[in-house]
């Protein structure tokens, strides 16, 4: 697993390829997305501009914490 430094704590994330989209795609936890957007709608710096716009999507530990396929599954249907 990779981390994201942000404010001094490390956030969890996953280099995953997506079969579908052919395509190698971040994903991170849903923690990180709400330190980088605190009040849900404007970023807090532009350090977290640059870190979420990597992002592809955020995710629950617990789903982070899965298998690469079991991730794809589940963004794929999430989107």
């Amino acid at each position: 697993m990779n981390y994201f430094e942000y404010k001094g704590i490390s956030y969890p994330f996953k280099s995953i390829y997506f079969h579908s989209a052919d395509a190698e795609y971040i994903v991170s936890c849903e923690d990180l997305e709400k330190a980088l957007l605190p009040d849900g709608s404007s970023y807090d710096s532009e350090e977290a501009r640059f870190i979420d716009e990597q992002i592809f999507f955020f995710l629950s530990f617990d789903m982070l914490n899965q298998s690469e396929e079991v991730i794809e599954q589940y963004v794929s249907e999430a989107l």
